[in-house]
C-alpha cells in the first residue's frame, strides 16, 4: 500500500469512536427499562435473545456465574486478549490462551468485525463469541460460530458512554442472566458517573475499570442514552457500507467483509515507511497489533497489522486525504 503524505492533524482516532458527549438531553426525561431496550434490540435482532449490561465485561463474568464456572474451570481466550478480558475471565475461571483441549468455555474474538474460528474446540466446550466491536447489519443473526452466547459492546459501535448486550440463543438463559443483573444494582449509578469522569481523569478511569466486571445494570439516564443511540444502527450501516466501498481500490483488504457483518477497523498491512502514521501520537493511535489473519485460531496466522478504524469518527475526506485519488 502506498500512503500520500497528508496534512498533520492534531486529531488522532482510535480503533473504536469517542462516546457521545452530550449527555444534557438524558439527565433528564421518561423512565426508560432495560427491558425497552432489549425489546428495540429483538425487533433490530429477530433470531437472538437479547439481554443489556452495563458493559459487555459484566455480561461475560454473568455468563460464567450462570454456568457455575469457577477457578478450578478453563476459559480459553485469544492470544493478545487485553487486560479487561482476562481480568472479567478471572473473576470466576482461570484464564489461558494454551489449554484449549482442557477448557470448559472458549471466548472467540472476531476481531474488529471478523469472524475467526477455533477448529481444535471439544463438544463439550461453550462457546461464547465476543463480537464486541461488529456492527451487525439489522436482521442478521449475531451468532457466527455455533456460540451459546455473543457478546457485543455498544460504546464500540454506537458510541454510548455504557452498554454491553449478551445475545443468547433461549429464553431460559437469557431469564437467568437478567436475574443475576438485577442482583448488581449496587454500584449502577457510581459506575457510570465513573464511566463519563474516566475521559477527563485517570483516576475515575482506574475506579471504573476495577469494579466494572462485578457490575450489571444501569441507572435511567444512561438507559435513556442507549434508547436513543440505538436509533443511528441503520444510518451507521448505510455510511459504512459507502466508506468501505471506497476503500476498496485503496487498500488491499486481506479477508472479505461479510455483508451482515461490519467491521469496526481494517487490517492493512503496510510498508516500513508508512508505519509512523499509526502510533500513539498519530493520525491513528492505537498503533500496530497482532492479529491471526487464518482467522482460526487452531492455527498460527498472527502477524503484525495497522488498525484502520471505519467507525462513525472516520470521514471520506479524512481517507481522501491519507489515500488520495485512490479512495473513490
Amino acid at each position: 500500500m502506498s500512503l500520500k503524505r497528508w496534512q498533520f492533524t492534531m486529531e488522532s482516532y482510535f480503533l473504536w469512536p469517542k462516546p457521545s458527549s452530550n449527555l444534557s438531553s438524558f439527565i433528564f426525561g421518561s423512565k426508560v427499562c432495560a427491558s425497552d431496550i432489549e425489546a428495540e434490540l429483538a425487533t433490530l435482532y429477530p433470531d437472538a435473545v437479547p439481554v443489556l449490561f452495563s458493559s459487555a465485561r459484566s455480561g461475560l463474568t454473568a455468563i460464567l456465574q450462570m454456568l457455575d464456572i469457577f477457578r478450578t474451570d478453563i476459559c480459553w481466550c485469544p492470544p493478545y486478549s487485553s487486560h479487561c478480558v482476562l481480568e472479567s475471565i478471572a473473576r470466576h475461571a482461570t484464564p489461558s490462551t494454551t489449554e484449549i483441549e482442557h477448557a470448559k468455555i472458549a471466548l472467540i474474538y472476531h476481531q474488529w468485525g471478523f469472524v475467526h474460528r477455533h477448529d481444535g474446540l471439544q463438544p463439550c466446550t461453550t462457546v461464547i463469541e465476543d463480537a464486541v466491536d461488529t456492527l451487525f447489519v439489522p436482521g442478521t443473526n449475531p451468532f457466527a460460530c455455533k456460540g451459546r452466547f455473543v457478546l457485543w459492546s455498544l460504546p464500540k459501535v454506537i458510541a454510548t458512554f455504557w452498554g454491553g448486550v449478551v445475545f443468547c440463543r433461549n429464553d431460559e438463559d437469557a431469564q437467568r442472566l437478567r436475574g443475576i443483573r438485577e442482583d448488581r444494582l449496587k454500584f449502577r449509578t457510581i459506575q457510570a458517573l465513573l464511566r463519563i469522569a474516566g475521559n477527563h481523569s485517570e483516576m475515575a478511569g482506574i475506579y471504573w475499570h476495577g469494579t466494572e466486571s462485578l457490575n450489571g445494570s444501569l441507572p435511567d439516564f444512561a438507559l435513556r442514552q442507549i434508547k436513543a443511540h440505538l436509533n443511528s444502527i441503520p444510518k451507521l450501516v448505510q455510511s459504512k457500507i459507502r466508506l468501505l466501498k471506497g476503500l476498496q481500490s485503496a487498500v488491499n483488504i486481506i479477508f472479505p467483509v461479510d455483508a451482515g457483518r461490519l467491521p469496526s477497523n481494517i487490517p492493512v498491512q503496510v510498508a516500513n515507511c508508512s508505519i509512523k502514521w499509526w502510533g500513539s501520537e498519530s493520525t491513528f493511535s492505537a498503533g500496530l497489533r497482532s492479529m491471526n489473519l487464518t482467522c482460526d485460531y487452531s492455527k498460527n496466522g498472527w502477524e503484525r497489522v495497522a488498525p484502520l478504524p471505519v467507525h462513525q469518527d472516520i470521514s471520506s475526506s479524512l481517507l481522501k486525504s491519507v489515500f488520495g485519488t485512490q479512495f473513490e
